[in-house]
């Protein structure tokens, strides 16, 4: 059963801490509050009458109960019965005046309530420190539930206006590209407010890390295996924004190169560079390697990292570069219709 005692000084509770450990700690603890409470009644012996003296270990029953519980606490009682007993007209002697006998019975049968009571309230705290455990445990579980939920509509709102930047960029007619763009810069202004929302502002991870998860997420489900995959770059902090982007980069790659050539190796590596990061794909192993396959999306990606993208097939490889501003970059800005489409 925990402690219900009042918060104690760093030191004092770490000596209390490994007192409990000790075989019957809580049995002699109350030993030494007996053993406490009876000092005092000595140092007060020549003050109080024969029949008074046992109020003096009340202290003893109380604290036993409140920090020690309830064996130790009736241990604290009969002891405290057996010494008050021992206070007679002399020394050593026990009593026998008839009053004196009818106050250590009072004693006895309060300190007895006192154990009752205190047990039970004992118990109700212990039941309610349990309950607010399984309450915090559920609190937890549906804050980690909201945020997850909450990361993966902003990763979809952040793919949608990729998705609408391609569309974008293959619309022959000048307005409905116009509008793509304008729906396409929302939908990432809208992503960002979620996200600031939900995460915060200025929440980083480490990309090296959420890239070999997604990996070996991905080779389950058509991406080139984990172990043909390799890591480099060190321990290179991003916002979450970015990673998702270069996320869903890698990703392409990954299903490009598993459809390609499965036998095929890749480094990921990403590289700071003063105010930049670079992101380097480095596929070898097999010849006639492609880039990523939607070249489009990796583009629309690109663009929402307001970033660069390079290229480069050799005969045994092909390298994909990607790099970006440290700090994120504002939305497009809107250029809207001067009439409506309807």
């Amino acid at each position: 059963m925990p402690p219900l005692a009042p918060a104690l000084p760093p030191r004092l509770a770490r000596l209390t801490q490994h007192l409990r450990g000790l075989p019957g700690a809580e049995y002699w603890g109350a030993v030494g509050l007996v053993l406490g409470s009876l000092g005092l009644r000595l140092l007060f012996a020549p003050i109080l009458a024969n029949g008074y003296g046992f109020i003096l270990f009340y202290p003893a029953v109380i604290l036993s109960a409140y920090w020690l519980g309830g064996r130790p606490a009736l241990l604290a009682t009969a002891l405290s019965t057996a010494l008050a007993c021992a206070f007679g007209p002399t020394p050593l002697s026990f009593l026998e005046d008839g009053r004196a006998l009818l106050s250590l019975a009072f004693f006895l049968i309060s300190s007895i309530l006192l154990l009752h009571v205190l047990s039970s309230i004992r118990e109700r705290f212990s039941d309610l420190a349990r309950s607010h455990a399984r309450v915090e445990a559920l609190a937890t579980g549906q804050a980690e539930l909201f945020r997850e939920h909450a990361q993966r509509t902003t990763d979809h709102l952040q793919l949608i206006s990729a998705i609408l930047q391609v569309r974008a960029l293959g619309e022959d007619d000048p307005t409905a590209a116009r509008v793509l763009t304008n729906a396409a810069s929302r939908t990432l202004v809208i992503s960002r407010a979620h996200r600031a929302f939900a995460d915060g502002d200025g929440r980083t991870i480490l990309f090296e890390d959420f890239a070999r998860r997604l990996t070996h997420a991905a080779s389950d489900r058509g991406g080139l295996e984990a172990d043909r995959v390799m890591f480099g770059g060190g321990e290179v902090t991003v916002p979450v924004e970015q990673a998702t982007a270069l996320g869903l980069v890698l990703l392409e790659y990954l299903t490009t190169l598993r459809a390609h050539s499965p036998a095929a190796r890749l480094l990921v590596v990403l590289e700071e560079q003063a105010d930049q990061r670079v992101l380097l794909l480095t596929a070898a192993g097999a010849a006639d390697l492609p880039p990523p396959r939607d070249t489009v999306l990796v583009e629309a990606l690109t663009g929402q990292l307001g970033g660069s993208l390079k290229v480069a097939r050799g005969p045994t490889g092909c390298d994909v570069r990607l790099a970006f501003p440290a700090a994120l970059q504002p939305p497009p800005a809107w250029d809207p219709l001067t009439f409506s489409l309807h």
